[in-house]
């Protein structure tokens, strides 16, 4: 008897595992809910589905405050901006990245290489920390709780505007182009960074 209900089991949990979903399932989302009232739907863009008008955008959010909306709204709005920034700065060094290594790796040593992405990389950060500019408050939105969320983002041109100055502030650093040992090899860093700018 034992052996029966042990095997049926074993068959009913197989049987379970071998359903197949067809890819629509698969691709379709829980309902959206507010992190701090998780029985409440939420909008989207709270779960990090970004409207597609936005070239990026980040949820910053504040919980309630006795201080009121004046004291909520710039905490959140700064969060949101300090995740926008770390969101736009991966995107960017990932950028310089392709274009450095599809156009200088093959007339350069790896070593070159290297420190040029290194240094691209700590001139995108300081960019980046001293201003990211034309970035803006989307859209809010009260949670149940009285928590504020908001979603803050750039559209295609201000993301582009953002992405030129840092190009430009790469281009005009002289010891960039100091590591490599040919003027060919600088002379594609340069392409490959202006290649960046009519993205």
């Amino acid at each position: 008897m034992k052996k029966t209900l042990l095997l049926s089991a074993i068959a009913l949990t197989l049987s379970a595992c071998s359903n197949t979903q067809t890819v629509e399932q698969a691709q379709q989302f829980a309902p959206c809910t507010f992190p701090d009232t998780p029985t409440v739907e939420a909008p989207a863009w709270i779960c990090d589905v970004m409207p597609k008008d936005l070239a990026a955008g980040a949820m910053g959010y504040a919980k309630k405050s006795a201080a009121g909306m004046s004291v909520m709204r710039p905490i959140a709005i700064n969060d949101a901006r300090v995740q926008l920034a770390s969101q736009f700065q991966t995107d960017v060094n990932s950028m310089f990245k392709q274009a450095i290594e599809s156009s200088v790796n093959t007339t350069t040593d790896a070593g070159a290489v290297e420190n040029t992405l290194e240094t691209v990389e700590n001139i995108t950060k300081n960019v980046v920390t001293r201003s990211l500019s034309n970035s803006k408050l989307i859209v809010s939105q009260v949670s149940p709780a009285g928590g504020l969320y908001v979603l803050v983002g750039m559209d295609k041109q201000a993301y582009q505007e953002n992405v030129n100055q840092i190009v430009d502030e790469v281009a005009q650093n002289s010891s960039l182009y100091k590591q490599f040992k040919s003027e060919k090899a600088a002379e594609n860093l340069n392409e490959a960074l202006n290649s960046l700018k009519s993205m």
